[in-house]
């Protein structure tokens, strides 16, 4: 086998040939490292192709993990809001005397976080220092959602009354006496989170406000509104009535914070 090859270049128009001698060793490694060279950049181009596409998917993938994370995070939040609310409802029920039957309560518990209101962070204690310092309070007072309205024309024939010793002798609310029929009014918006019949007090209602509060109607004649209905403050929820274990028609209302009992007379204005 030659080790030479002899290449004789000849112009057209004639003149001097050339001769060029190649090394036949060398044009074999010239042509394997071409091929190397060639086999390299397509194994890069495949090779980057594969990289684009995965890279590709690990961005699909990790967009799908962001949106499940997030819809797991909502989840969650809804989660603990109904466990939120069926503790404060369970406390209520427990303070009423077990007299609620927490089956027969509106099927979404969360009502009690009413969503439709943003409430302010106007502290119950502060009430009286504001109707002191404006004579515009009570439009002030119901911006801030809480349950100022007078539920019922009436004078109070018991007050609020807390026993740390014997529980079961507090009075967690206060009683309102007035005639047979006179419309019970809503202390505020919000909506009913229970309308029904209970055997210590009758017709009753729970409504949820904002901010965490709640109100109880007791004794009714008879309920005006069900279940998941929203209410507006002074909007009539029922009737003034003697049913359940009552003496005289009156109404026995209640205002409860986040499962806390409250002395409604810190939140009634009778004057409005």
């Amino acid at each position: 086998m030659p080790r030479h090859i002899n290449i004789i270049l000849i112009p057209d128009g004639g003149g001097q040939r050339r001769n060029l001698r190649l090394s036949v060793p060398l044009l074999k490694v010239a042509l394997w490292v071409g091929a190397v060279l060639a086999l390299g950049i397509l194994a890069i181009i495949i090779s980057y192709g594969n990289l684009t596409r995965k890279a590709l998917d690990y961005n699909r993938v990790a967009a799908e993990k962001n949106e499940l994370a997030e819809k797991n995070r909502r989840i969650l939040e809804v989660a603990q809001d109904v466990e939120a609310s069926r503790k404060i409802l369970a406390q209520i029920v427990r303070s009423l005397g077990g007299h609620l039957d927490l089956s027969a309560l509106s099927a979404s518990d969360s009502l009690l976080k009413h969503s439709s209101y943003e409430p302010g962070n106007l502290a119950p204690g502060d009430i009286n220092a504001l109707m002191n310092q404006q004579s515009y309070a009570v439009e002030e007072l119901i911006s801030y959602g809480l349950p100022t309205n007078m539920p019922v024309n009436g004078f109070i024939s018991q007050g609020f009354r807390e026993d740390p010793i014997l529980p079961s002798r507090s009075h967690r609310g206060i009683d309102i006496a007035a005639r047979t029929g006179v419309p019970v009014t809503a202390a505020a918006d919000g909506r009913v989170i229970f309308s029904g019949w209970t055997s210590y007090f009758g017709n009753c209602l729970l409504v949820g406000h904002p901010g965490g509060y709640t109100t109880f109607y007791g004794h009714n004649q008879v309920n005006l509104k069900s279940a998941g209905e929203d209410v507006k403050r002074g909007e009539p929820i029922a009737l003034l009535g003697n049913s359940g274990h009552s003496s005289a028609p009156h109404l026995h209302f209640e205002i409860w914070k986040d499962g806390m009992p409250l002395n409604p007379e810190e939140f009634l204005q009778t004057g409005e």
